[in-house]
């Protein structure tokens, strides 16, 4: 990796342009998804985490800053891969007259949601700072304009992480309350789909689990004995979401208006300034 970044071109450019754009909240570039990355990883540890090993130089410190809720160093280090991959995936799409999804989008959305629940789980989070969480990570709960749409335009399914968000949150609460040690990887919303919810694992044994796990597995095609099983599990739900017959509509008339509006445009604008302030 080029030595004149930090970590990579991805994480040193959200840095700087979280930096340089802090005093304009309702700016164009603060509210960029790299910016708001950095907005979120601010939120989940502190601003000091970040900033203080950025400002030595200090690489190790950062990463390290990264697992202390309990992330593993491992998924650290793939949640700045796919930063960077996000990072790449828009500088080619720049140049692209019809724009294309960007897978990575959601990876980094996903990773910055388990940091979260991984310290709500650990040391707890206040209703404000989940509120400002679920407002910043492209949810329901996001008011900005430009984020709003910037998630229609670039994800494959803008209700995922909301989706995924509670899953997970689930998936805590489950493991919290069952009195029983759960030796299964659960997948709440796949579970779902075969007439399971929180309320019925609460009172299943561990053979009745693993049977509605299996089930889960047979309703949507999966090789239950397979190691890949769980992600083929994952990919088979998200294939189901993204291809579905339902129609995707924020159910605000203003929000949807605007998904059609120049707003669409200016998300792409806004990342070519990021590239060629470089």
């Amino acid at each position: 990796m080029n030595k004149d970044y930090f970590l990579n071109i991805a994480m040193d450019q959200a840095l700087k342009l979280y930096l340089s754009n802090s005093n304009d909240e309702n700016g164009l570039i603060y509210n960029s998804f790299l910016v708001v990355t950095i907005r979120i990883l601010a939120l989940i540890y502190n601003e000091a985490d970040l900033l203080n090993p950025y400002y030595l130089n200090n690489q190790v410190v950062f990463m390290n800053n990264l697992t202390k809720y309990g992330m593993s160093i491992t998924d650290v280090h793939l949640f700045k891969d796919e930063l960077f991959n996000y990072y790449n995936f828009e500088c080619s799409n720049a140049s692209k007259v019809i724009k294309e999804k960007n897978p990575y989008f959601t990876n980094v959305l996903k990773y910055l949601v388990d940091m979260f629940v991984l310290k709500k789980k650990t040391v707890g989070v206040s209703f404000e700072d989940e509120e400002k969480f679920l407002e910043l990570a492209y949810t329901s709960h996001t008011k900005n304009p430009y984020r709003v749409s910037y998630n229609y335009l670039v994800s494959e399914n803008p209700l995922f992480i909301e989706k995924y968000y509670y899953s997970k949150l689930n998936e805590m609460e489950v493991t919290r309350d069952l009195t029983k040690t759960i030796n299964l990887p659960l997948n709440l919303e796949a579970l779902n789909y075969v007439g399971v919810n929180l309320t019925n694992l609460k009172n299943m044994s561990e053979e009745e689990l693993a049977q509605a796990q299996n089930k889960a597995y047979d309703y949507f095609d999966v090789d239950a004995d397979s190691l890949k099983r769980n992600e083929q599990l994952e990919n088979s739900l998200e294939y189901l979401k993204n291809y579905g017959k339902r129609k995707i509509t924020t159910g605000n008339g203003y929000v949807d208006i605007l998904l059609l509006m120049s707003v669409i445009a200016t998300s792409f604008s806004v990342f070519a300034i990021i590239i060629f302030s470089l």
